[in-house]
């Protein structure tokens, strides 16, 4: 198995460092460029969540990322020590039906998320977020 891990602050530029690691490892790696991306967006959209709705002060908090690659599958593990929040109690919106210029703005990342990704499992350990996604490998060409 092969890793990457990534520490940053709760600061939006941070996102920037996380996914130039990631695409270095990645390429390093040979992974396609539909994993690639399908992960950078996942990287982006989770990491503006934690950075913009998981602290409740402006203190500086340390966000680490995983990234763990095996054979036929990548695992992304993001793990912060901000409010409690499980993505996969989040419903999914319910203006999807709607077209889209009647659909309100935001919303839709961690459906987003939800679809790209192939696992997604949270747990709350010491006072710590730990999500954990899989995306499998196979047939991402």
């Amino acid at each position: 198995m092969k890793s990457l891990i990534v520490h940053i602050k709760n600061s939006l530029p941070e996102i920037a460092h996380v996914t130039e690691k990631f695409e270095i490892f990645a390429e390093e790696n040979n992974l396609s460029q539909r994993i690639i991306y399908d992960i950078s967006l996942c990287l982006d959209e989770l990491i503006t969540n934690i950075i913009s709705y998981g602290f409740h002060d402006k203190a500086e908090h340390t966000i680490e990322i995983q990234f763990h690659l095996k054979e036929h599958e990548i695992k992304l593990v993001f793990i912060d020590d901000g409010i409690e929040f499980d993505p996969e109690l989040k419903e999914d919106p319910a203006h999807l039906q709607h077209s889209v210029e009647e659909r309100p703005i935001g919303g839709l990342g961690i459906y987003l998320v939800k679809k790209l990704m192939d696992i997604i499992k949270y747990k709350r350990v010491e006072d710590k977020n730990i999500l954990t996604l899989t995306k499998f490998l196979k047939n991402s060409n």
